[in-house]
């Protein structure tokens, strides 16, 4: 069976026709002539009166233009060392704002030159799904905001996740994904910011000033909702494979389940890193495999095919995000999604084990229907909705809705800018470089 992907690789996009509604990853078509200021050197190409030939601009590395999402540390340094990091000029074509993902404490102790903080807790929530509340969902449109705003991030900037932990980095550029952002806009630093430390020195102390923006994720245009399912929709897709109707694979990222949704396939997210641990704090733990030992394992799980539907969970949706940062940011896999809820925190509490009354009505229950292979245990659902929407209907899936009606600007105070490329949109506009 040929298991051949068609990657997509990373290319540099400026301006091509057709792609100018990708918000937030194009810049001007033209480039601005670098300017000659040597009174003695010659035209580009041409020689100077000492014979020598004059270099009269500089070639700026273009952060969009890597292979894949997953950068190593010497490719950050060159962005760093070109000033693309933390640059204080909101409106150039590309800037690299880096963000350190992990706990805010240990910030100090050291972390990667110019590095801000996003903290776990600020990607994830406690929303409103289905018929109850459940949590770590993904966040909301106003989180998102607040840390884009403070980082200084524009519709031109490439943002690198540097967190230690592979499991936390997974589940920020799943975030930053669904939130509409491009994968040429997404890197995630091989290692984290130990591993960059063992190459390059680290910086200590207090978080460096950051250019304030006003950039929304709407500026991205529309969510990438097709990367994530709510409960609604993973209880139809699991009844439509069970009636022959779809053949989307199941990955379940937990090493060792008790029980799981049915037809899932076991697939431990230690298969994707390197080193003992994938939520440790130590270099080793935010490795990841190549692309080729990654499009080995998964393509070589039974009634796993290349072109497949790839729907990945886990218990509380963290670990099932690794499975689809390996195929969206290393493979540049399309067709892959995560099921936000997943099992612990969700799936295993729609069954007709509540012990406080709060039972779902059966076109609802997991445990009915062949839906769950195993016991899914005691469940706490608290039902907190007027009404029991349809499974198929906009008020099952609440937090789509709600997300889809903030990207489009309603219930939300910001109304700078339209969007667009322009580098004054947004709050994007020239300012005094920050003192760091």
């Amino acid at each position: 069976m040929d298991r051949e992907l068609d990657r997509r690789r990373f290319v540099q996009i400026t301006g091509a026709a057709g792609l100018g509604a990708l918000a937030g990853c194009l810049g001007d078509d033209d480039e601005p002539a670098a300017e000659n200021g040597d009174e003695n050197g010659g035209e580009n190409g041409e020689e100077s009166e000492n014979g020598e030939d004059e270099e009269t601009e500089q070639e700026v590395p273009d952060p969009k233009a890597t292979e894949n999402a997953l950068i190593e540390p010497a490719t950050l340094k060159e962005w760093q060392d070109a000033g693309l990091v933390n640059l204080g000029q909101l409106d150039v074509r590309d800037r690299v704002t880096v963000l350190r993902v992990w706990d805010t404490e240990t910030y100090e102790d050291g972390h990667v030159p110019g590095a801000l903080k996003w903290a776990p807790d600020e990607f994830h929530a406690a929303r409103t799904e289905g018929l109850g509340e459940a949590a770590p969902m993904v966040a909301d449109g106003a989180q998102m905001d607040e840390v884009l705003q403070r980082s200084g991030v524009c519709p031109r900037t490439t943002i690198v996740l540097s967190g230690p932990s592979a499991l936390r980095t997974a589940r920020a550029y799943w975030t930053l994904r669904y939130w509409g952002f491009p994968r040429e806009r997404i890197k995630v630093l091989n290692g984290g910011y130990n591993a960059y430390g063992e190459e390059y020195e680290l910086e200590t102390g207090g978080e460096p000033d950051a250019p304030a923006a006003t950039f929304s994720v709407q500026a991205n245009g529309e969510l990438n909702n097709d990367d994530r399912l709510g409960i609604a929709q993973m209880i139809q897709r699991v009844d439509l494979k069970q009636a022959g109707e779809r053949d989307d694979v199941f990955l379940d990222n937990r090493p060792d389940p008790d029980a799981t949704i049915s037809t899932a396939i076991i697939d431990d997210p230690a298969n994707y890193h390197k080193g003992d641990s994938y939520s440790t704090k130590f270099a080793e733990g935010g490795h990841w495999k190549d692309a080729d030992a990654i499009e080995s394992h998964i393509f070589g799980l039974d009634d796993v095919e290349n072109g497949d539907t790839i729907v990945t969970f886990c218990g509380s949706g963290y670990r099932a995000t690794m499975g689809y940062f390996v195929l969206d940011g290393i493979l540049g896999y399309d067709d892959v999604t995560v099921y936000d809820g997943s099992f612990s925190r969700q799936w295993a509490d729609y069954d007709g084990n509540n012990t406080e009354g709060n039972v779902p009505p059966e076109d609802w229950r997991v445990d009915l229907n062949d839906r769950t292979d195993g016991d899914t245990g005691d469940s706490d659902l608290e039902i907190v909705v007027d009404e029991i929407p349809d499974l198929a209907s906009a008020d099952a899936n609440q937090i789509e809705v709600t997300d889809a009606a903030y990207m489009a600007g309603e219930d939300t105070e910001s109304d700078d800018g339209d969007g667009g490329d322009g580098g004054g949109d947004w709050g994007c506009d020239s300012i005094a470089p920050p003192a760091f």
